[in-house]
């Protein structure tokens, strides 16, 4: 498609030269504006993935993929239905818990807390604690009546450890003819765990199902079923079988799903996403109209060398391609140094906050507010290649105005005063 002589011209106008250092800058500039944009496109967007991913994979991880909510918030005879959905194709693990709130005081230091209980045994079929448990072992609980597993950033803040007690309030509590008491019960800690969300490490304790009943007064019934599929994307197709199942022991109950319970927090996640999306696409369109201008300078500085090429017998579509080339071979390059470094950053991106963090002593990531203890990144290649695409795309078409120009050129009117 282009020929040896087209890519020979081509390369000695790329050539930096001293006579035309301006074109030269506004060629630099351009070329570092496509790839600032194309880093910034890929770095953000790794970003994002990895944050919705981390959030997604911590929400399922506490919560499951579904639960099953009986009629009054109470279910009894849940062991049948354990069993019956067990043995449901895809069905990973069922779990019986009951969850309330209660205010967590430990010293003069109160915190507001949410309670599960969950049996011993199911509580190791979560990896998300098993697999994070930072002080203790999971074996000592359940061992005691008083055990409760506690997140590290609340042990951290308030300097708790193993052995610590910890009073929990509930305002369910007896009801006597003064009115109703408050149910006040310590606890002993027995395991922390770390999961990296920060409302998870602060605000969630853990304690044998047994003793939630007894806490919350549920007596031998519990608040809920949390059902585990081997993927969270099998929700549609499960949710017939996981319902029909249910339905048998309790009716009127309810079956929701993950992507109901955070609905509106993913959708904004993903709207979110689509819109950077787009604003950051703009950094690529500036960088490309800065091609445009550059080519028409290069153009307009040519135009003497363009006019001696015809005489010569070049023709027109020669010259065309030869500006297409130069055009081109800017958005290439920076497009080509913006997914390198890019790639290079995302990979990095926490190392790189760390060292900036160390350098400046800011705090550029607060997991109070970002929910994440770390910065999350997931390079995906299909967005990475839809980025490169879209850059390359507006480079070669930035190219083609001035091209023709430069293809239009008049020999005999640009020779006439020479």
């Amino acid at each position: 498609m282009f020929r040896a002589h087209e890519w020979m011209v081509a390369m000695r106008y790329l050539k930096i030269r001293s006579n035309e250092g301006f074109v030269t800058l506004v060629a630099l500039f351009s070329l570092l504006g496509i790839a600032i944009g194309v880093m910034v496109l890929i770095v953000t967007m790794s970003v994002m993935n990895g944050f919705r991913e981390e959030l997604l994979s911590k929400v399922i991880g506490f919560n499951g993929h579904m639960l099953y909510q009986p009629v009054g918030g109470r279910m009894s005879h849940y062991d049948e239905a354990v069993e019956a959905l067990k043995k449901i194709d895809h069905v990973v693990s069922v779990l019986p818990i009951i969850e309330g709130n209660a205010l967590a005081t430990f010293g003069s230091n109160s915190v507001p807390a949410l309670v599960r209980g969950i049996r011993p045994d199911d509580l190791k079929l979560m990896s998300l604690i098993s697999n994070n448990i930072k002080l203790g072992s999971l074996d000592d609980f359940g061992q005691g009546d008083n055990d409760i597993i506690i997140g590290k950033r609340l042990a951290d803040k308030y300097d708790l450890s193993i052995g610590d007690l910890v009073t929990l309030v509930t305002p369910r509590g007896r009801i006597t003819p003064f009115g109703t008491m408050p149910r006040i019960a310590s606890y002993k800690i027995v395991s922390v765990f770390e999961v990296g969300e920060y409302n998870y490490d602060t605000s969630y304790f853990f304690m044998p199902l047994g003793e939630a009943q007894s806490y919350f007064q549920y007596g031998d019934e519990i608040a809920a079923l949390e059902i585990s599929l081997t993927h969270p994307d099998m929700i549609s197709e499960m949710y017939e079988a996981v319902e029909k199942v249910t339905q048998q022991f309790d009716l009127g109950g309810r079956l929701i799903d993950w992507r109901i319970l955070n609905k509106s927090f993913f959708n904004a996640l993903q709207v979110e996403r689509n819109v950077m999306f787009i604003i950051l696409s703009f950094i690529i369109l500036v960088a490309v109209f800065n091609i445009i201008s550059t080519m028409i300078m290069m153009v307009k500085n040519k135009t003497r060398d363009v006019a001696i090429l015809r005489t010569m017998g070049v023709t027109s579509s020669s010259i065309m391609r030869i500006f297409f080339i130069v055009g081109s071979c800017i958005g290439v390059l920076g497009t080509m140094l913006g997914t390198f470094f890019g790639l290079i950053i995302a990979f990095n991106v926490q190392v790189i906050l760390n060292f900036i963090e160390r350098i400046t002593g800011l705090s550029l990531w607060e997991g109070e507010v970002r929910f994440l203890s770390e910065v999350p990144a997931i390079v995906e290649t299909k967005e990475v290649l839809i980025v490169v695409l879209v850059s390359l795309v507006l480079s070669f078409i930035a190219t083609l105005l001035p091209a023709w120009r430069a293809a239009k050129v008049d020999p005999v009117q640009s020779l006439r005063y020479e």
